[in-house]
């Protein structure tokens, strides 16, 4: 599956966050922190967990294309990577593939 999100307006932790909300389509509940994002990019395997709109198959990867990646700000990278990181380390330890490839343009 592919995916592109324009980040050119993202400047703030709280920016991205609202822009992966509405991208991904993420619950009213969503708590705009990096485990909140974990758990949601988490579960894009597991719709019926209800956390993203974004749906892929057990064996599908999701190829995330980010234009315009803030970066110059350090805490946005932290967060972000350390997000993606983290939920494909989750997907591999469940013996599955990857869930999210990333590519920056």
């Amino acid at each position: 599956m592919e995916m592109a999100i324009d980040f050119k307006d993202v400047d703030t932790v709280d920016r991205m966050h609202k822009k992966l909300k509405h991208a991904f389509g993420f619950p009213n509940f969503y708590g705009a922190n990096i485990h909140a994002l974990i758990d949601c990019l988490g579960d894009i395997r597991y719709p019926e967990y209800g956390m993203s709109e974004v749906i892929i198959g057990e064996n599908e990867v999701l190829n995330l294309t980010i234009k315009n990646f803030p970066y110059e700000n350090k805490l946005i990278i932290n967060i972000f990577f350390s997000a993606i990181k983290y939920v494909n380390k989750k997907s591999i330890n469940r013996h599955e593939t990857p869930s999210i490839h990333l590519i920056l343009i």
